[in-house]
């Protein structure tokens, strides 16, 4: 459940850099692995909770971040698409994560009324 504050603060972070009368058409997310977010979560309460707001209406897009490990075992980098605890080139559990644990608002795409403009806002929400 703690997607929903996810989204509050996510919005929160929106409003604050939305200019004036804008309306938001699209937000970007880049989501760690090891958050133990839920992105389908994330979406089910963007749409429920942008109603109301600059937001509402728009999509939003979850992107998940691939895990960057080290293996102190045998020195091997691996980019992961899921979470592993073992090495996969030689099978010990002597991995370092060097990401993961990131929750970035990407970027804002906003309709001014005098086109649409994609700004990046890099900020990062609250766990």
């Amino acid at each position: 459940m703690h997607e929903a504050s996810i989204v509050e603060s996510l919005l929160d972070l929106v409003v604050q850099n939305t200019p004036g009368s804008a309306r938001v058409r699209r937000v970007d997310v880049r989501v760690g692995l090891l958050t133990g977010v839920s992105p389908d979560s994330l979406q089910l309460y963007f749409e429920f909770l942008r109603e109301g707001t600059v937001c509402d209406g728009a999509e939003m897009a979850v992107t998940l971040q691939p895990l960057l490990a080290h293996c102190e075992n045998c020195g091997t980098d691996h980019t992961l698409r899921e979470v592993d605890w073992v090495c996969p080139a030689c099978g010990q559990g002597a991995l370092t994560f060097r990401n993961g644990d990131e929750l970035h608002l990407e970027s804002i795409e906003v309709d001014n009324g005098e086109g649409i403009h994609a700004g990046a806002a890099d900020s990062q929400a609250q766990q």
